[in-house]
């Protein structure tokens, strides 16, 4: 079953399917990318790691992008000696008390990865390009967001090509192209940012629209080497054939993100004319 939109589906935000999406995303990519590689280039998948600690109480959490280690919360006076022999109750004249033990606390974890692309130079082992596609977590205020900064910050200056797929409304502005840079081509949906190491003043942009398919964009290799195409929306389809998620989602409910009074309408119009939604006057 395919997808009802054009473009990218909106109910794939939705916590449920977004991190089953993203890892396929990236398999798929490097799938369309592969062929089109001179042999010089070799692309790998690497991940990150989020360790989401949840204390006992559910309406805290925290976000770490390391392992944790085990948290001694109270050290307790240590036994002076180790008992030898067994005995039996009817041995016991006085109260037996335990020993104090060390108390070592848990908090509820779950670990998440994010999956994104390398291609790299195989004749002398150089990071050549970097494809990231955002996640929410890289888009919220947090500790996961100021890592994939950093991140970010490390590639431009280090002279790695960098796409970055961004096809989520909510959350901050991420991607390296400066937002103020954006304002004439809005309104959009997303952003697809390709930036180029040798040519530093400049990103190569393509804004994505629900009414409209995703791009095929241009990502950049040495600058010896031509460019390869990502068929953005050839990979959207694949992963959602995959993942089987029109199975799932209920087109019938609004998507769980905030749209524009266009969109709205445009997405109640679209959901009627495939027959995933009926019109106001038929369902009274």
């Amino acid at each position: 079953m395919p997808s009802p939109f054009p473009g990218f589906d909106p109910y794939l935000e939705d916590e449920r399917f977004w991190h089953d999406f993203h890892q396929t995303f990236i398999v798929t990519a490097r799938e369309f990318l592969n062929p089109q590689l001179p042999p010089r280039y070799r692309v790998r998948i690497e991940e990150r790691a989020l360790v989401m600690t949840e204390p006992p109480k559910p309406s805290q959490r925290f976000e770490r992008v390391i392992y944790p280690d085990i948290a001694i919360s109270r050290q307790a006076p240590q036994p002076t000696g180790t008992a030898t022999a067994t005995v039996t109750a009817l041995e016991v004249e006085t109260e037996v008390v335990a020993d104090e033990p060390v108390i070592v606390e848990f908090m509820a974890e779950t670990e998440r990865r994010q999956s994104f692309i390398k291609i790299i130079d195989r004749t002398n082992e150089r990071l050549v390009t970097v494809i990231e596609l955002l996640s929410p977590s890289n888009k919220r205020t947090g500790e996961w967001r100021t890592a994939y900064l950093q991140k970010q910050f490390s590639y431009l200056e280090g002279g790695v090509n960098l796409v970055e797929i961004d096809l989520l409304r909510q959350g901050k502005h991420t991607v390296a192209v400066p937002e103020y840079a954006l304002e004439r081509i809005k309104p959009f949906y997303g952003i697809v940012s390709v930036w180029r190491f040798h040519i530093r003043h400049r990103f190569e942009v393509y804004p994505v629209r629900l009414q409209e398919r995703l791009p095929r964009i241009a990502v950049p290799l040495l600058p010896e080497d031509k460019d390869v195409v990502l068929d953005i929306q050839w990979v959207f389809n694949r992963c959602y054939d995959l993942g089987r998620y029109g199975l799932d989602i209920d087109y019938t409910q609004p998507p769980p993100v905030p749209l524009t009074d266009e969109e709205k309408a445009w997405v109640e119009k679209l959901l009627q004319e495939k027959g995933l939604r009926k019109a106001e006057s038929e369902g009274t």
